[in-house]
C-alpha cells in the first residue's frame, strides 16, 4: 500500500486511528462480524485459523505496508481467520465504511487494493501447488524461498527470514509434518542451505536452496525477482556442501495445511 502516489497515500493515512499491540495481541479474531481494515504501519502479524480442537494453523505473514481485514470490509461476511502480533506492531485501522467510501473516492487507491488482492489469491494458488508435491525437504526449501522473497534480512550469516516461526508454521507453510519438518532442516543444514536457531531461519545460500527447491521437476521462482533488502551488500557465500542426504527425497504423504496458504482474514 506505500506504492500509492502522494495525494492517494495522504488521504489513507488520514482516517482512522493509530493503534499499537504488543506480541500475541489478537488484532482480528475468526468469526467476528466486525469489519475494520488495518493497515501495518510497523512490525509484523501472522494470519492462522483455528481448528475446532483448539489448535492453529499458519497461514500467511504479513509485514509493514500491507493491508488486513479488507475482505470483510467488502462483502460484510464474518472474518475467515485470526491475525495475532508476531512482534510489536503499529496498524492505522479504519472502519470498514470510511475503507469503503477511499475506495469509491480514490481510484489509485481502489487499485492498489484489487491488486492487492489477487496477489494474496495467486500466492494461495502457488503454495497449495508447491505444497502438493515433492519429497518434504524440497516442500521446506519451495516454502523457504518465497518467505525469503518478502520477510529476509541480510546478517552476516547470509539471509535471515526476519519472523519468528515454530516448527509448527513452518509445517503448516510446507504442507508437511512437524516431524517432516524437523528431517528436512537437517537435510538443509547438511546440504549448506541453511542455518537454524530458536524461531529463525538464515538462508546461507540461496542457489542451493533454489536448486533443492527445483528438485521435483516444479520450476522455482524467478531468480531475477527482486529480494528484501535488495541493495544493501550480500553477505559471502560458504563454501558449498556436498549433495543433498538421502533423508531430503525420503516420500511424504500429502500433508496437511496446505489449504489456503495465504489466505488472509476476511
Amino acid at each position: 500500500m506505500f506504492h500509492l502516489d502522494p495525494g492517494d497515500r495522504e488521504a489513507l493515512l488520514s482516517l482512522g486511528r493509530i493503534v499499537r499491540y504488543d506480541t500475541g495481541d489478537v488484532l482480528i479474531r475468526e468469526g467476528s462480524h466486525e469489519t475494520s481494515v488495518l493497515l501495518l504501519l510497523d512490525g509484523c502479524v501472522k494470519v492462522v485459523g483455528v481448528a475446532e480442537d483448539g489448535g492453529t494453523t499458519l497461514l500467511a505473514l504479513r509485514v509493514r505496508g500491507e493491508v488486513v481485514g479488507e475482505i470483510s470490509a467488502l462483502d460484510g461476511q464474518p472474518r475467515s481467520a485470526t491475525v495475532i502480533a508476531a512482534r510489536p506492531t503499529i496498524t492505522r485501522t479504519l472502519t470498514g465504511a470510511a475503507f469503503r467510501e477511499l475506495l469509491r473516492e480514490r481510484r489509485g487507491v481502489a487499485d492498489i487494493v484489487q491488486r492487492c488482492v489477487l496477489a494474496k489469491l495467486r500466492g494461495a494458488t502457488r503454495y497449495r501447488i508447491d505444497g502438493s508435491s515433492g519429497s518434504a525437504a524440497v516442500r521446506l526449501a519451495r516454502a523457504l524461498d518465497n518467505l525469503v522473497r518478502s520477510y529476509a534480512r541480510a546478517v552476516p550469516e547470509g539471509l535471515r527470514i526476519d519472523v519468528p516461526l515454530t516448527h509448527a508454521d513452518l509445517a503448516a507453510l510446507a504442507g508437511v509434518s512437524e516431524a517432516s519438518v524437523q528431517r528436512a532442516l537437517r537435510s538443509l543444514r547438511a546440504a549448506g542451505a541453511v542455518t537454524t536457531k530458536y524461531r529463525m531461519v538464515v538462508i546461507r545460500d540461496q542457489d542451493i536452496l533454489r536448486a533443492i527447491a527445483g528438485q521435483s521437476g516444479m520450476p522455482v521462482a524467478d531468480a531475477s525477482e527482486p529480494l528484501a533488502g535488495q541493495g544493501r551488500p550480500r553477505p559471502p557465500r560458504p563454501k558449498r556442501a556436498g549433495p543433498l542426504p538421502s533423508t531430503a527425497v525420503d516420500p511424504v504423504p500429502p500433508g496437511s495445511g496446505e489449504e489456503g496458504a495465504l489466505s488472509d482474514a476476511g
